[in-house]
């Protein structure tokens, strides 16, 4: 039997001097950058959150309303044209940025980027706000990484604050991300995650910046979850595990549809120049919002992320028909929006399609389960369109506050992601 005396208990001087980095890095890095981009990003949306209704009241007002989406695509492709930023895609932006973060996200490049996502969202394109956030916080995150290196040349002592540049920008897109979503967790993986893979190296850092973007950004905006659920939710019972696998694959199924619908749409109008094929996408998108306009009393089926129609899908009620047309729509508006260059974010209008089709499969089947399958619909699209296992379902669980949901989830969205995985 081993005794150990205790001395030999205690750390390393080398254990203590780690610590010691971490938490320089911690306190004098990530926790500041974490509170500023948390404070721009709820100043932005109180923005957007202003922006929208007043471009719906303009349109209201001169009776060209169901217009706003042509004239919203036509003018992010002509201010992509102005700047000289061309054809934006993130997910190309994220892959360069494992190999040139600076190049990926030069800082006023990257303003013009989300300032086309604005003009794409709030005329009522089809994108989410985390794709602006993303780029925004990832700018942040290297304008603090190039202060620090500039410091360095003068103040010794900052170099122990340095940390690589892409974990730098993923530290500033994990607290924008955790902002957006008001999850921090999820931010963080979202973030540190990359086509599937976890960067390690970076978890730490997205952690602590997103916990810190979380805080300031509620303090502003409140702390209201995202998806607020309705009273009654079922316990996990077996059958709903059975009913998982069904949703799962018709969920895989939907998402290879969108994916090959998005690269067709892609190659045909990849024919004409940016901008006419801005304003063709644009004539496309106002023709797909007329239903929600004209015949489920003004919902914004197509417009936007889709936050406000998984709201009415959770409160029940929705006819099965109804959320068939509600997917179709969504789902055909979203292949639009980024084929006629709309840019933005791909994961709340995924959700929103799974969120219809969940909603869609409990009511052909007469399930009964209000809400539930509802949500796990929606993780399994977000997790098949993005390549994603693991923040899908974690981002269920800190938006909704249902712990019940991760297991149902998680059967959900690996079979969903499996078959799009195997369809591609």
């Amino acid at each position: 039997m081993a005794f150990y005396s205790p001395r030999t208990l205690l750390p390393t001087r080398t254990t203590r001097l780690r610590f010691l980095a971490h938490t320089r890095h911690i306190v004098g890095v990530m926790l500041p950058l974490g509170a500023t981009v948390g404070f721009l990003v709820a100043l932005a949306l109180f923005a957007l959150d202003r922006f929208e209704p007043w471009i719906q009241q303009v349109g209201w007002r001169t009776r060209l309303s169901l217009l706003l989406p042509a004239a919203g695509l036509f003018l992010t492709t002509a201010w992509l044209r102005l700047t000289g930023l061309g054809e934006v895609a993130l997910q190309r932006d994220l892959d360069l940025a494992r190999t040139d973060p600076y190049q990926a996200f030069p800082f006023l490049r990257s303003l013009g980027k989300v300032v086309g996502c604005a003009l794409t969202i709030g005329f009522g394109g089809s994108a989410g706000t985390e794709g602006p956030g993303k780029w925004f916080g990832a700018a942040m995150g290297l304008q603090y990484h190039r202060v620090l290196r500039t410091s360095a040349n003068y103040l010794g002592a900052v170099r122990r604050l340095a940390r690589p540049p892409l974990v730098m920008a993923r530290a500033g897109a994990a607290s924008a991300l955790a902002a957006v979503f008001r999850a921090p967790l999820s931010g963080a993986l979202m973030a540190a995650e990359h086509r599937g893979h976890l960067a390690a190296e970076s978890l730490i850092p997205c952690l602590v910046s997103a916990a810190s973007g979380y805080v300031v950004f509620s303090g502003v905006m409140g702390y209201e979850p995202l998806l607020p659920l309705p009273s009654g939710m079922p316990t996990l019972r077996p059958r709903e595990l059975f009913w998982a696998l069904g949703l799962g694959l018709l969920c895989g199924l939907a998402a290879t549809l969108y994916l090959k619908l998005r690269q067709a749409l892609g190659a045909l109008m990849g024919r004409s120049p940016l901008l006419w094929r801005g304003l063709a996408a644009g004539i496309g998108l106002s023709v797909l919002a007329m239903p929600g306009n004209l015949l489920f009393h003004d919902l914004p089926v197509t417009q936007g992320g889709g936050l406000e129609l998984v709201r009415v899908l959770l409160q029940g009620g929705t006819l099965p028909g109804h959320a068939t047309a509600y997917l179709a729509l969504k789902l055909a508006a979203t292949a639009l929006t980024f084929a006629g260059g709309g840019i933005g974010g791909l994961w709340m209008p995924s959700l929103t399609m799974g969120c219809a089709l969940g909603t869609a499969y409990d009511g052909f089947l007469h399930l009964g389960t209000q809400g539930y399958l509802t949500l796990v619909g929606g993780a399994a699209m977000a997790g098949a369109t993005n390549e994603s296992l693991l923040v899908p379902v974690v981002f269920l669980a800190e938006t909704t506050g249902q712990a019940a949901l991760v297991v149902p989830a998680l059967v959900a969205t690996t079979v969903s992601y499996v078959v799009v995985r195997e369809g591609n």
